[in-house]
C-alpha cells in the first residue's frame, strides 16, 4: 500500500549523489508501478519545469503547502559586464 497520495504536498530529500538537486517540497503528481519491490511515485515542484520519479523512501510528509503555480518571474536582464583593467600587466 502506497504511504502517500496523489494531490499531497511531500518533501524529497535526495541521496548523497543528487545533493545538488533542487530538494523541498513537491506535489504527488500519480503512483507509478513499483521499481524494485520498492512503492514509486511521479512528483512535481512548481519552481522546476519536468516532473520526477523517485522512490517512496526519500520523501516524508510536507507541513508545507504549495501554490499550484508559482509567478512568473523575470526574465533576467541582458546587461554587459565590465571588466576591471589590469594595470602592469603585458600580454
Amino acid at each position: 500500500m502506497h504511504q502517500f497520495s496523489v494531490g499531497e504536498v511531500v518533501t524529497w530529500i535526495p541521496d548523497v549523489l543528487l545533493r545538488f538537486e533542487t530538494h523541498g517540497d513537491y506535489r504527488v503528481v500519480a503512483a507509478m508501478p513499483d521499481r524494485d519491490g520498492d512503492h514509486v511515485y511521479r512528483i512535481k515542484s512548481p519552481l522546476e519545469e519536468y516532473e520526477r520519479d523517485v522512490k517512496e523512501g526519500v520523501l516524508v510528509k510536507s507541513k508545507g503547502d504549495l501554490p499550484e503555480e508559482v509567478l512568473k518571474q523575470r526574465p533576467r536582464s541582458r546587461a554587459a559586464i565590465t571588466l576591471p583593467k589590469l594595470i602592469g600587466v603585458s600580454v
